[in-house]
């Protein structure tokens, strides 16, 4: 039945699954972060570094924030394709929100990987 759901006959299912398992990494994310923060309790820059060090937690982190930014992306495209009627307005902003957020995914990136 879900293998139906996410075939061309039903061209938005994708997309709204997509925003929804985004949605459930970003609340597991934070709920581990939550987690981890009550129990290190990091209170300055040398406690924040030994938290965001490993490997895995940054690859999480990155993780994250590429949920963040396919949520954000899928919402943004939604609300234009509502209240933007001039087409070529709308490519316009969406070209724009794209790059902004594919830029924004390449400076989370590197602020991760050259801690």
């Amino acid at each position: 039945m879900l293998i139906e759901l996410l075939t061309k006959k039903y061209p938005g299912m994708r997309l709204w699954l997509t925003q929804r398992l985004s949605a459930v990494a970003m609340v597991v994310y934070l709920l581990l972060m939550l987690l981890v923060l009550a129990i290190r309790q990091p209170h300055d820059y040398a406690s924040w570094l030994d938290l965001m060090s490993p490997w895995w937690w940054r690859l999480l982190t990155l993780v994250f924030f590429a949920s963040l930014f396919t949520h954000a992306w899928l919402g943004v495209r939604d609300v234009f394709k509502d209240y933007v009627f001039n087409l070529r307005l709308r490519a316009f902003l969406q070209i724009v929100v794209d790059m902004l957020l594919i830029g924004y995914l390449g400076w989370v990136s590197i602020i991760l990987w050259k801690l």
